[in-house]
């Protein structure tokens, strides 16, 4: 595709993406090779990122789950989004554990915001469970967000 950068080149090329957000490696590499094609030097400038503390797939994991737990996201969606992007299980699972969310109360939020009432026939709760699955959260998680409070009933 293109003439191979130095090294010092492919560091502020990778820097510069970095400075803009956070990365996993992968995704990374993925980014640097669409723009850059093959380039001998990747493997050095990537080691040299890991050692400075510029990539780091642990903190990459939790910033991330962090961030789609306030887009209103579930653990399932998370999960996908982050394997995609070759963060490792373990880190995944890590992240997820210490994210310190209620996924229930979470899945309830989000119903809630989007519907304004609860579904009163088949076709409503299926719509409904259809956009909470679509967010990532689980069978349980979702038919728990349909089920109309006590506090309502009264």
């Amino acid at each position: 595709m293109s003439e191979p950068l130095t090294e010092a080149e492919l560091r502020q090329r990778a820097v510069a993406l970095l400075a803009r957000r956070d990365h996993a490696r992968r995704e990374l590499v993925t980014k640097l090779q669409q723009r850059l094609g093959d380039q001998p030097a990747l493997a050095a400038v990537l080691a040299w990122c890991e050692e400075h503390g510029f990539i780091d797939d642990r903190r990459f994991a939790g910033f991330f789950v962090r961030a789609r737990i306030e887009r209103g996201q579930g653990a399932l969606r998370i999960r996908q989004e982050l394997q995609l992007k070759g963060v490792q299980n373990d880190w995944i699972a890590e992240a997820l554990e210490n994210a310190e969310v209620d996924w229930f109360a979470l899945a309830r939020e989000v119903r809630a915001r989007r519907f304004r009432h609860y579904p009163t026939d088949q076709k409503e709760k299926a719509k409904q469970l259809r956009f909470l699955q679509s967010r990532g959260f689980d069978a349980e998680q979702s038919f728990a967000a349909l089920d109309v409070p006590q506090d309502d009933l009264d």
